[in-house]
């Protein structure tokens, strides 16, 4: 089971390279997702003469300003997790009653950074591959627009311990800093624990700083707030960070 997850990993991150031109990271992970399907298949076995029956329909939800980190994918990550939960059964020799299926939801009641999954065996009505790629897609409108419609963006380590990572940017609020209850969390001593935040308003993306120790830079200029343009760097302590747009 470790090399298909592998292997579920492997696409996921080709996915995400294709979708949006970079690897970046997310505060839910893939494959966390994957192996919270698998436990809620597990769990609910129903013995057969002819083996055991195991949940079809399952519903993932997320916090909306988790969910948004998928919203470019989201109706290829769910397919490709469908096909995950098929190698999982076959391998434990489960069985279905009909086609399994996924759906991502985004859901204000769920903690952030938490996974809700909720699986039921049923009988699913006959729907064609473009009718479900259309459901979650609605579900993607559907969230953006309850989170603001936040353009995407990204942050790229170019200097410090993280260097090579990038970030995306989905929400109206981003915060910064080395807690780890932070969006984009910054593994350096002089990265204060709340160091900035990045915001989306009227148009815009803004750095605040949040009285940081050592203060916020863009492009070598110490700053409270600044607006950001792509290709402006951030130094935060001694972690460099680039900004930039999608399509820049």
């Amino acid at each position: 089971m470790l090399g298909k997850l592998q292997r579920f990993e492997d696409f996921v991150e080709r996915l995400m390279e294709g979708t949006v031109g970079r690897i970046f990271r997310t505060t839910v992970q893939p494959a966390e997702i994957a192996r919270r399907l698998e436990r809620a298949m597990d769990a609910q076995q129903h013995p057969t003469p002819e083996g055991p029956i195991v949940p079809n329909d399952y519903v993932v939800r997320f916090h909306p300003e988790d969910f948004v980190q998928f919203a470019d994918f989201a109706d290829s990550l769910a397919l490709q997790l469908e096909e995950w939960l098929l190698d999982v059964a076959e391998e434990r020799d489960y069985g279905f009653v009909d086609q399994v299926r996924v759906r991502l939801v985004g859901d204000p009641s769920i903690p952030r950074r938490q996974i809700a999954v909720e699986a039921s065996i049923a009988h699913l009505p006959v729907e064609d591959f473009a009718g479900r790629q259309l459901w979650q897609r609605t579900e993607v409108y559907r969230v953006l627009h309850d989170t603001g419609n936040v353009p995407r963006a990204f942050v790229r380590i170019l200097e410090g311990p993280q260097a090579g990572q990038t970030f995306l940017i989905r929400k109206r609020t981003t915060t910064i800093g080395r807690a780890l209850d932070n969006d984009i969390v910054l593994e350096a001593l002089d990265v204060s624990r709340r160091h900035a935040r990045i915001e989306y308003a009227d148009g815009r993306f803004v750095v605040c700083d949040q009285g940081s120790t050592n203060g916020t830079f863009v492009n070598g200029n110490r700053v409270e707030r600044a607006c950001l343009r792509s290709g402006d760097r951030l130094a935060l302590g001694t972690v460099v960070l680039e900004f930039t747009t999608a399509g820049s």
